[in-house]
């Protein structure tokens, strides 16, 4: 066997099993479990009794915010045990108590996170004190601060690490923010950043500090009346639980968190964390200033009432930089990091009420639509092994592996799955089969041409080569600016889809190669067969271009009329926000059933999830209803308990809450996706003027924007106009674009290949020929797409059900489009071009002398 195919299939392997090892633990495992398995140098009892201690404290506190990781640090610093000792950790010799259970704590997690509408996860509920907002900012109004504080919390929440979380107003004074977890020490940590005002002071430290210090034992002693007595920040393991006392000012110096530029975590040379920061060119001056008044005093870096340090002025600072140090851990510089970048709050905030929540999406929802998409997945793997015999089954493999790449992936980036990100993964899927497709169909050609199969295959994936790559790379391309530019789901979207795009290149160019070099080299394969149902002669499609112009002219203003008679009622609570009804109940009815009773009755747009209070041990469920449907005269509790239980007199609803929100999609995230979308069509421009040429690029975008215009039309026409906009249908949307966009590039990228080929042919003939040629695999590839869609539609419910039928109109209209609406309009763009080069030409021409 060649080298290189032995190299070929090592690197395969490797990466295969990686890959797999990073998905697992799929789940969470129990914390002590974990711990005590890793504890693997156990010389005495001593951590056994660390454990039990721990353990005592967990149970003690039953119900309140200790969690095992935390009982844990407590135990070790209380019984003043190094666990280090018994966990070590690679690279760590040092590592502090904090280190180890952090250690345990990501050993033990599980590595698939799903986000709220799969998984569910936590829901704060944040208010704030109006009449301290008065004081502290009397010409700042209450709703200006909510946003204030709405958008601080946006951008915590996007640099924690926390992928998909919402965030919305649920009054003139409160927030209601849901992250995507359920695990108790991520609660805890997150809880914190939430609270923290990060309100960053400078303080000179008075320059007799340890001497009034040490008088504080007199009876007569008296505070300097402009100073104030604080404790410097212990570190994560001080056993004796307390820090240096110093004497500060009681009022900071001019230097304020409004003048931090930068704010990171960083390691010195003796492996310590601590934050750095960068001021903007007005910190900088006026921290110049304060250091140049104070050299050779010590000035304290007070971050929410707490000195974290209060380093020595050697010598003026010029360079508008700063340090807090205050031997962190990893985590506490990553947060403390966060919380400056994202600035103080103008207000102290607090959170008043702590909630589980069920997905978003409902759990019967979400079991149907995964048990949809694996029928669906299924299929499309025997349709293969059908329809390509050997090949399929190699094209089948190839799948199995990129999906688990892209999940193992996921795992890896620490990112969260949600519905958009799902939207991606089937985008991927279909991509990942279209790049097989491509590539068998051009073997079944060049064996069609009597050529051997080592050479037909070798052919047909030199020329499925640069099809895939431009098709591949334009949406990545699409991809990157998405994420670069948008927020929330957008970006969730985009992650998903980049990493997919990559799995896709790797499996559908190198594995498959890889494994078709093998049985070949083998003899295993010694001939590919393959049905042939789509034949095609050459077809004239170009004859048809004033009618399916005339066609989509008509699509397009029926689309653009629908929207404009729903104008406000198109959008769902995900965009205009509502009327939250909240009750206690005594047995717990599906999600579905309460969703169909209220359909029913004309909620069409009415949200129902389940969650329990985590400090009053209660159980609730939550109807968010449409600011289209509940008006002013409406008692929306009273009406509603009063159908619920006479449809589930079992659930004996009572009790109730009525409380007005805000919508998930705010002004922020329009603005967001509107420049992420407009940067897309510029770089999808661009890249597509560089490879192919301007007129392409034109068709390419007009067949996107067609795409997209009249899947919204017949969205909301459907079920008698009943259908809203919503997040799930903003992700099938994007999906349609890469689809869209996959499928144009195939047909003209076979378009210029036949150009350089048949010189003799008309322009007209060859973009016919094309066409055909290209229109098996083009069929080919809607059909596996199809398959998958139409299954989420018929049995995935609620959202899932708008995501799908979004996702089945798109596929259609995305392959009339590539063939009836980019080609003409590139055609028609091209035809400008050369009449504008003639002219010039002529123009040149006259102006030459006679």
């Amino acid at each position: 066997m060649k080298k290189s195919l032995i190299s070929r299939l090592v690197i395969i392997l490797f990466i295969l099993l990686a890959w797999t090892y990073s998905l697992f633990p799929l789940t969470s495992r129990p914390f002590y479990d974990v711990l005590n398995k890793e504890a693997k140098k156990r010389v005495d009892t001593t951590f056994e009794t660390v454990v039990k201690r721990a353990q005592e404290l967990d149970n003690s506190n039953a119900g309140s915010l200790v969690t095992p990781p935390k009982a844990l640090l407590a135990a070790a610093n209380e019984l003043s045990v190094n666990l280090r000792d018994y966990i070590p950790i690679y690279n760590q010799p040092d590592a502090s108590n904090l280190a180890v259970v952090n250690y345990v704590r990501r050993r033990a997690a599980g590595k698939l996170r799903l986000g709220l509408d799969l998984r569910g996860g936590t829901e704060f509920i944040i208010d704030f004190d109006a009449k301290e907002l008065a004081e502290n900012e009397p010409d700042k109004d209450v709703l200006e601060a909510r946003d204030e504080i709405i958008e601080i919390l946006r951008n915590r929440v996007d640099q924690s690490g926390v992928v998909e979380a919402q965030i919305q107003p649920i009054g003139p004074s409160s927030i209601s923010l849901k992250i995507p977890s359920i695990d108790a020490e991520d609660v805890r940590e997150f809880r914190e950043i939430v609270q923290a005002t990060a309100k960053l002071d400078f303080r000179v430290v008075h320059v007799d500090s340890d001497s009034l210090v040490q008088k504080e034992k007199d009876p007569d002693f008296r505070a300097p009346i402009e100073f104030e007595r604080m404790e410097l920040k212990a570190s994560a393991d001080d056993t004796a639980g307390s820090g240096q006392i110093l004497y500060v000012k009681r009022f900071p110096e001019r230097i304020a968190g409004r003048h931090i530029k930068r704010a990171f975590p960083s390691v010195n040379q003796f492996g310590t964390y601590s934050v750095s920061l960068e001021f903007n060119a007005e910190g900088a001056k006026l921290f110049h200033e304060v250091t140049t008044e104070n050299v050779d005093r010590r000035l304290a870096i007070v971050l929410d009432g707490t000195v974290y340090s209060a380093p020595n002025i050697n010598e003026p600072i010029a360079g508008g930089r700063a340090e807090i140090s205050g031997s962190f851990s990893p985590e506490e510089a990553n947060k403390l990091g966060v919380v400056l970048r994202c600035g103080n709050l103008p207000v102290a905030i607090s959170v008043e009420g702590e909630f589980s929540t069920d997905p978003t999406l409902g759990k019967d929802s979400v079991r149907s639509g995964f048990y949809s998409a694996l029928v669906g997945l299924v299929l499309v793997i025997i349709f293969m092994v059908i329809y390509y015999r050997s090949a399929g089954i190699i094209a089948d493999v190839a799948l199995a592996a990129n999906i688990l790449l892209v999940l193992g992936t996921l795992t890896i980036a620490g990112a969260t799955i949600t519905l958009p990100g799902i939207a991606g993964i089937v985008l991927t899927i279909g991509m990942a089969v279209d790049a097989n497709v491509l590539i068998f169909e051009r073997i079944r050609e060049e064996l069609e041409h009597k050529k051997s199969v080592m050479n037909a295959v070798h052919t047909g994936y030199s020329r499925a080569f640069i099809t895939i790559i431009d098709a591949n790379l334009t949406t990545l391309l699409t991809a990157l600016i998405l994420y670069k530019f948008g927020s929330g789901p957008i970006r969730g979207f985009a992650v998903t889809l980049s990493i997919g795009i990559m799995a896709s290149l790797f499996t559908a160019l190198f594995m498959t190669r890889a494994l078709f070099d093998l049985l070949l080299y083998t003899n295993l394969v010694k001939n590919i067969k393959m049905l042939h149902i789509f034949r095609f002669e050459n077809m004239k499609f170009l004859s048809m271009t004033k009618l399916t112009a005339m066609i989509s002219l008509c699509l397009i203003a029926v689309s653009l009329i629908t929207a404009g008679i729903r104008g406000k009622s198109a959008f769902s609570v995900d965009f205009t926000g509502g009327t939250a009804v909240t009750f206690n109940y005594h047995a717990e009815v599906p999600a579905s059933e309460i969703s169909a009773v209220l359909e029913a009755e004309g909620y069409r747009d009415a949200r129902v999830s389940y969650k329990a209070s985590v400090q009053q041990q209660t159980k609730l469920v939550e109807i968010v209803l449409g600011a289209q449907k509940v008006g002013a005269e409406l008692d929306a509790k009273t009406d509603l308990m009063a159908l619920l239980n006479q449809k589930f007199p079992q659930a004996e609803f009572s009790g109730g809450t009525t409380k007005s929100i805000g919508g998930l999609v705010g002004r922020r995230f329009t603005q967001q996706t509107m420049w992420a979308i407009i940067w897309a069509l510029l770089g999808i421009i661009a890249y597509i003027t560089f490879r192919f040429e301007f007129s392409y690029a034109v068709g390419a975008v007009a067949a996107l924007a067609h795409d997209v215009v009249i899947a919204i039309g017949i969205f909301l026409i459907a079920n008698m106009g009943d259908r809203q906009l919503s997040l799930p249908v903003i992700a099938a949307l994007l999906t349609i674009m890469g689809y869209s966009l996959n499928d144009t590039i195939v047909v003209f990228d076979r378009i210029r290949e036949n150009i350089g080929l048949l010189k003799k042919m008309k322009y007209i003939d060859i973009i016919n020929l094309s066409i055909t040629q290209t229109l098996s695999r083009t069929l080919l590839t809607s059909i596996t797409t199809l398959v998958v869609v139409i299954i989420l539609y018929f049995f995935g419910g609620g959202a899932i059900n708008d995501f799908a039928f979004v996702m089945i109109v798109g596929i259609l209209i995305g392959t009339y489009s590539s063939i009836f609406v980019a080609v003409p309009v590139m055609i028609y763009w091209h035809r400008r071009q050369e009449q504008g080069k003639v002219l010039a030409e002529q123009s040149h021409l006259k102006e030459q002398p006679a």
